[in-house]
């Protein structure tokens, strides 16, 4: 069955939608620079078409001068904008399942607000490249449950944060970027894109809490 896709917004947040005529939903929040046509995102995408869920892109955008806040302001900010999606998608359809996918900027509602709450029906995490460097990020993470990759280039990076992360499904990976990418090695970056899509692909079905239709 061919995937529908269009563009819609709600409440003035524009947001792109993937119907897959599912009962499981994956919920995507970018970075401010790495949007939904860069790699990991687009690929990840896919990923989640292929494995049968409906995917919503929320497209939040800010002024520079927001990020100017402390780090809880600035995870406060994005979390209300992805949220207003994420309610309204949630109250379109009685799914299952989500699944929430953040790169850098856009992991901080995942970490800061949906992995703190009692989701109402199951939900699993992928952050990739989190910012590690806020101070309140590493506390939030502890004992909690994701899939998690970033790359030791990072400048978000932290060897001792990571070390404290024992019940996440780490993804470390040498030399990588904020991108998930190595400078002026662009074989081995695709490498380490396919690599982490098959890793991921490998965790959400084993993790997966509905049977095969």
């Amino acid at each position: 069955m061919k995937v529908k896709q269009r563009k819609a917004q709600y409440n003035n947040i524009p947001y792109n939608f993937f119907d897959n005529t599912s009962n499981k939903v994956c919920f995507m929040f970018s970075g401010t620079g790495y949007t939904y046509d860069r790699p990991l995102l687009y690929y990840s995408t896919q990923l989640m078409l292929e494995l049968g869920y409906d995917v919503v892109q929320v497209c939040y955008a800010f002024e520079q001068q927001q990020f100017e806040q402390d780090p809880k302001a600035i995870s406060d900010m994005v979390y209300q904008k992805a949220n207003t999606i994420v309610e309204y998608i949630l109250r379109t359809k009685p799914y299952q399942e989500a699944v929430y996918i953040g790169k850098s900027l856009g992991t901080l509602p995942i970490i800061d607000f949906y992995m703190q709450q009692c989701p109402a029906i199951f939900s699993r995490y992928i952050i990739l490249t989190p910012l590690l460097s806020f101070e309140h990020i590493g506390q939030n993470l502890i004992d909690k449950n994701t899939f998690l990759a970033i790359g030791t280039a990072d400048p978000h990076y932290s060897k001792e944060i990571v070390e404290q992360l024992s019940s996440h499904h780490l993804s470390i990976i040498e030399s990588a970027d904020h991108s998930l990418e190595i400078t002026n090695n662009t074989v081995e970056s695709i490498i380490i894109c396919q690599t982490l899509l098959a890793e991921l692909k490998k965790y959400l079905k084993k993790t997966s809490a509905l049977p095969k239709l």
